[in-house]
C-alpha cells in the first residue's frame, strides 16, 4: 500500500465524483500504475507551490518515505490545471494574493 495525505477539501476534476472518493483513494493506494489519474499536490520544494504529476510517480521510492499531500485528483492533466486555476481564482479573490500553499494548508 502507498501512503498518501489528501487534503480535507479534496478537489476532484471533471468526471469524477464525491461518491466514488473511497473507491479512487483506495486504488490510488493499492495499485496507483493502473489509476489513470492525475494528482495536484503541494509541493515539496520550497520555490514551488503545486506539483501536477501522474499517479504512477507514487511507486517511486521517494513517495514511499515523503508521502504526497494531494488537494486534487483529476482524470486528465487539462482538467489539473482547470483545478489549479479555479484555485488560483478562490485564492486572489478571498485573500488579493495568489500563494497557494498558505491558502490550502490554512483552509
Amino acid at each position: 500500500m502507498y501512503n498518501i495525505i489528501y487534503h480535507h477539501n479534496l478537489r476532484l476534476g471533471e468526471g469524477l465524483f464525491e461518491k466514488d472518493i473511497d473507491k479512487i483513494k483506495k486504488d490510488l493506494s493499492e495499485n496507483p500504475i493502473e489509476a489513470n489519474l492525475f494528482l495536484i499536490t503541494i509541493s515539496a520544494n520550497s520555490d514551488e507551490q503545486l506539483d501536477i504529476y501522474d499517479a504512477k510517480f507514487l511507486v517511486q521510492k521517494y513517495f514511499q518515505k515523503n508521502p504526497p499531500y494531494v488537494i486534487g485528483i483529476a482524470k486528465e492533466k487539462g482538467h489539473a490545471f482547470a483545478i489549479v486555476e479555479e484555485l488560483m481564482k478562490e485564492c486572489v479573490e478571498k485573500y488579493n494574493h495568489a500563494d497557494l500553499k498558505a491558502y490550502l494548508i490554512g483552509e
